[in-house]
């Protein structure tokens, strides 16, 4: 595999639309029924870690076996509903959560292989430069002010070398 050339991606804008249709359509239905709460709600509320998981289905085991001895005030309708609701809604997260991880990489190796293209552009621009062409040295200039280098005394000066600016994600 080629050090600049990691991965190659080309969709079709069809797919493109398509794909963004899907996002709409998925928000669209999911519309009144999904919530955003605030970070002070986040930290209210927490999360369930495995352990609490192990519980609810423990609970819910023994409301499966012996609801009747619970008392008149327990929403059983609501409960339920409650409880089908989180396990709907964990599958979707957890496609969700896979379906992020696939375009996050996929975006990576394209951010990786843009970078070492603008690398090697940047090289080229510098060749480019010594030759006096015309024309090149503002975008040399421009480019340049990305690569900095410390000199003897720490501070950071502008540097044309050949040294890489931070990947920062």
């Amino acid at each position: 595999m080629s050090r600049r050339n990691m991965i190659s991606i080309e969709l079709l804008a069809a797919t493109v639309q398509q794909v963004q249709s899907a996002f709409e359509t998925i928000e669209q239905l999911l519309d009144g029924h999904v919530v955003n709460i605030s970070p002070e709600d986040r930290q209210r509320y927490g999360s369930v870690d495995e352990q609490a998981k192990l519980f609810i289905f423990k609970a819910h085991d023994f409301y499966r076996a012996k609801g009747q001895l619970l008392p008149s005030y327990f929403d059983t309708v609501e409960y339920e509903k409650d409880f089908e609701g989180r396990k709907l809604f964990e599958r979707f997260e957890q496609k969700a959560v896979e379906l992020q991880e696939k375009i996050r990489d996929t975006r990576t190796l394209l951010d990786y292989d843009t970078l070492q293209y603008s690398y090697s552009l940047y090289r080229h621009l510098k060749n480019m430069s010594q030759e006096d062409i015309p024309g090149i040295d503002f975008w040399l200039e421009e480019m340049s002010q990305f690569f900095k280098r410390s000199t003897n005394n720490g501070l950071e000066e502008q540097s044309n070398d050949e040294a890489e600016p931070p990947i920062v994600d």
